[in-house]
């Protein structure tokens, strides 16, 4: 059974393992403790199979005109499980008085299965709203 938790107070361990299981060696192969990630945010929402970090959503933003998706994960395992789901739909409940939700994700082929799940859960690509996303990368 899968528990929910909103909280901050995730071990770097837990977190190491997760987001090298989807492959973002760039937060793994950067940052010495994972935990540091979350002490910001609005939100961190969690899910747990027993002690085993499944899936993770966390948001920045200041709470009242946007709230920024950071981050959403879930284990490969777990995934196509509805987890995911539960995640992003209650990020999107906490945050309705919010003007502005948003998520930025890969725009590539490869990655059009997971655009087309942002969709049916709400999310709107910029090219469907309207308007333009602009970014610098380090």
């Amino acid at each position: 059974m899968i528990l929910y938790k909103e909280t901050k107070l995730i071990h770097d361990a837990d977190l190491r393992a997760l987001y090298s299981s989807v492959g973002w060696v760039s937060y793994t192969d950067r940052i010495t403790d994972l935990s540091v990630l979350l002490s910001d945010c609005q939100i961190v929402f969690s899910a747990w199979d027993e002690s085993k970090l499944v899936g993770l959503i966390r948001t920045v933003g200041d709470g009242i005109s946007i709230q920024y998706v950071q981050d959403f994960l879930v284990l490969p395992a777990y995934q196509k499980q509805g987890i995911g789901t539960a995640l992003i739909q209650y990020v999107m409940k906490k945050s309705e008085n919010i003007r502005q939700l948003v998520l930025i994700t890969d725009g590539s082929d490869e990655n059009k299965s997971v655009i087309n799940y942002y969709e049916s859960q709400g999310l709107k690509t910029f090219e469907n709203a309207g308007i333009c996303g602009l970014f610098r990368m380090k």
